[in-house]
């Protein structure tokens, strides 16, 4: 939906966060919800712009006020905004609990297995990393690019280079403005 059908106050917000105006948007978004206090888009919107001014423990009220708001499949991505406010604070364990619930109820959604990957390959866990970017490929929904991407990033970590070069080039074909992996790609290709 364009900005341009929805209400002046709705408009508003979404300017707000799109600026990274977070406090700006919190106010918005608290006085949106004193009148639309069922709405999920809007706790969702304080929670995203919580989050963004380390308020982590408001954000994550506000995320489980969206999760009791939806049906199950859903609430899957609010989990993963969970786990993120956790890998964020560096409290990776929890994390990875939320993304296994974001993956549990959505399994054909590569972005939970992406989070997971991602989380597990910093932990030095590069086999388990890999092996959930490996899944991600077969998602119904997912971000090929990024998944490549990770892969090729995994595959580094592993000093597997052709592989990682393999999956960079990927990333770029797909998305050609992926400048990370350009990058990435550069720093293996000589190796490969």
């Amino acid at each position: 939906m364009s900005k341009n059908k929805l209400s002046p106050e709705i408009q508003s917000i979404l300017s707000a966060s799109d600026a990274s105006l977070h406090a700006t948007t919190i106010s918005l978004v608290n006085h949106f919800l004193l009148e639309h206090p069922e709405s999920p888009r809007g706790w969702l919107d304080l929670g995203r712009a919580l989050a963004q001014v380390f308020r982590y423990e408001e954000a994550e009220r506000a995320f489980k006020k969206v999760i009791e708001m939806s049906e199950d499949n859903s609430a899957a991505a609010i989990y993963g905004e969970i786990g993120n406010l956790y890998r964020t604070q560096g409290k990776f364990d929890t994390a990875i609990l939320w993304y296994e619930k974001q993956i549990a109820v959505d399994s054909e959604d590569a972005l939970g297995l992406l989070y997971l990957g991602n989380i597990l390959m910093r932990q030095g866990n590069f086999t388990a990393a890999e092996t959930a970017f490996q899944k991600a490929l077969q998602c119904k929904a997912a971000c090929l690019d990024e998944v490549h991407y990770s892969l090729g990033l995994v595959n580094r970590c592993l000093e597997n280079y052709t592989a990682a070069a393999t999956h960079f080039k990927q990333a770029i074909e797909l998305n050609d403005r992926h400048s990370e992996a350009k990058v990435a790609l550069k720093d293996v290709k000589k190796l490969s």
